[in-house]
């Protein structure tokens, strides 16, 4: 079998690229380790300005809920920001819905869709890119798009590996619950919950309540290589973390712990997102905020850009890593900035948290800032200057306070 391009992970880079890419009249096979539909350890969070860019999302209908306001916890609880509005925060989604829909959506669009099948290399020659599978067979393509995930067979294969300095960890549970429990506790506005540093982690913790479902989790922007602390349980912390949220009635005192799920995050991009014949998307690429460990954003993104880059190649007929370095390019000009400037706030998180929350909690500004650059919906590039500037200002004003 032989197709224009092949893409190795239907998650939201791949199915993504596999839509547009099909929508443009190429011959696309997406990959899928995984039986589907499938579901993935995950807050579900999408930035709403991301429903702009994507409409197909809402038109078909992936989105499960809106957050409408929220509550966000300096590390030592003593102080806590409020933020309530009348349009929604942020969209939250199943991922298990969500994702397969995503691969439908491909479907309908001309893709090519084999799941339950696992790649473990792949082979570029002259003319044809070569990916082998466990099962023994091997097809062939023109291009491969590697969108499976922070530890990308075609990635490794490709020598753009991830380097495991560059890894942290999140551990999640959804628990199913019924809608007026959520109400009770959330309100029909949905009000999320986010503590800042809990259980001493270098990240954070999340309550995010959805139709009919809450999503418990914890993530740590610190790889397991330089964690200061190497005996940090994370199953402790988040045992203690539902705990806290029981003892201050965020969540219903007779809930269970469920069957916790990990994930690694990749903490930094990738230096080089391309090969011959080769582009890498998503987590994969290791393209996700790398201050709150949202990914879905970047992924799709990025499986659009590829897509439209990809679609050049092979109408030009050159398909090298000089051709395909665009992609890096319009990524970087798109959003890399973004991460670029997420880096430097990561490497100091929780050195300045308790005085930010405080002074989110005195000034409204600082608390919209502070959710626009928690949801996604802040392009923290576009406005840094004007952050830094708010932050000095406020900064600069308690002090004065502390000195009467």
């Amino acid at each position: 079998m032989k197709y224009d391009v092949v893409i190795i992970g239907a998650g939201p880079a791949g199915s993504t690229a596999a839509k547009f890419l099909s929508e443009k009249g190429i011959k696309v096979l997406l990959v899928d380790k995984s039986k589907f539909p499938r579901d993935k350890p995950c807050g579900g969070g999408i930035p709403v300005r991301v429903l702009k860019k994507f409409k197909f999302i809402e038109e078909k209908d992936l989105i499960e809920s809106y957050i409408y306001g929220g509550c966000l916890y300096s590390p030592s609880q003593k102080y806590k920001a409020k933020l309530q509005k009348n349009e929604p925060l942020s969209a939250m989604v199943l991922r298990k819905k969500f994702d397969y829909g995503l691969v439908k959506i491909a479907i309908d669009s001309g893709t090519t869709f084999i799941d339950g099948k696992s790649a473990d290399g792949i082979r570029i020659f002259p003319d044809k890119a070569k990916i082998s599978f466990t099962d023994k067979t091997s097809i062939e393509s023109e291009i491969v798009i590697g969108a499976d995930g922070v530890w990308s067979v075609i990635a490794k294969q490709s020598g753009l590996n991830q380097n495991c300095k560059n890894i942290g960890m999140s551990v999640v549970c959804e628990y199913p619950m019924g809608a007026k429990m959520l109400d009770y506790y959330f309100t029909e506005k949905r009000i999320a919950h986010i503590h800042l540093n809990i259980g001493g982690i270098k990240g954070y913790g999340w309550v995010f309540p959805k139709k009919k479902h809450l999503n418990l989790g914890i993530c740590e922007f610190e790889s397991l290589n330089t964690r200061r602390n190497s005996k940090l349980n994370f199953k402790k912390v988040y045992e203690r973390y539902i705990q806290i949220l029981k003892d201050n009635k965020v969540i219903p005192n007779n809930l269970k712990i469920g069957k916790i799920k990990g994930a690694a995050l990749p903490l930094h991009p990738l230096e080089k997102t391309y090969a011959d014949r080769v582009i890498l998307c998503g987590d994969a690429a290791g393209l996700i905020n790398p201050s709150t460990g949202a990914g879905i954003d970047y992924a799709m993104s990025s499986g659009k850009i590829g897509a439209n880059v990809i679609a050049d190649a092979l109408e030009s007929g050159i398909t090298t890593d000089r051709f395909l370095s665009k992609y890096q390019t319009i990524w970087k000009k798109d959003f890399g900035r973004d991460i670029q400037t997420l880096l430097r706030v990561q490497k100091r998180w929780g050195a300045k948290n308790e005085e930010v929350i405080k002074l989110a909690v005195r000034d409204k500004k600082i608390s919209e800032l502070a959710y626009g650059f928690i949801t996604g919906n802040l392009r923290i590039y576009e406005c840094r200057l004007k952050i830094l500037r708010l932050l000095l200002y406020l900064y600069i004003k308690n002090l004065f306070h502390r000195t009467l």
